[in-house]
């Protein structure tokens, strides 16, 4: 796809917005590892009462966003795959509320589509020459550490000339 659609030097704002299948790649990778799960909590500012449960005011109420993007009545069966396919019928998920890894609503992060826009940008320019292969010290699974914010605790991946 990137190999299509930017063959120029240059890469475009519109060519980006061509690469369907990078942006699922990037979505799927998110919702199996997001990244600041603690930008989906918030202070109760007054009480309330959610279902079955009153929240007094004051309470931190915070989404449990692993859960809610490994839910097999959301994902399907295969939730636990890397599956970027899921997400050519649409953003179905995300505007449910089953796709948070920028929040939702009118506090989702400002930066998601400039974040997009970069990690679209950054992959295309890397894999028009290179491919990732995996090495000897390449963890399969990742092995996630943190609590905050996640991350892996290595990544060993090697580049490899498309030549």
């Amino acid at each position: 796809e990137i190999d299509r659609v930017c063959s120029d030097p240059e890469i475009t704002f519109d060519q980006l917005s061509q690469l369907k299948y990078l942006e699922y790649v990037v979505k799927e990778t998110l919702r199996m590892y997001p990244l600041a799960t603690l930008a989906n909590a918030r202070r109760c500012m007054r009480a309330t009462k959610i279902g079955d449960y009153q929240v007094e005011e004051g309470v931190e109420v915070m989404c449990d966003t692993w859960t809610l993007h490994y839910d097999k009545k959301i994902w399907g069966e295969d939730a636990e795959e890397f599956k970027p396919e899921r997400w050519e019928n649409g953003e179905d998920h995300f505007y449910k509320g089953g796709f948070i890894p920028f929040g939702l609503g009118p506090r989702q992060c400002v930066g998601m589509r400039l974040a997009y826009m970069e990690e679209k940008l950054l992959l295309s320019h890397i894999l028009r020459k290179y491919d990732f292969v995996p090495g000897p010290k390449t963890q399969t699974p990742l092995k996630l550490v943190g609590m905050r914010t996640t991350q892996p605790e290595s990544v060993w991946m090697h580049l490899k000339n498309r030549d």
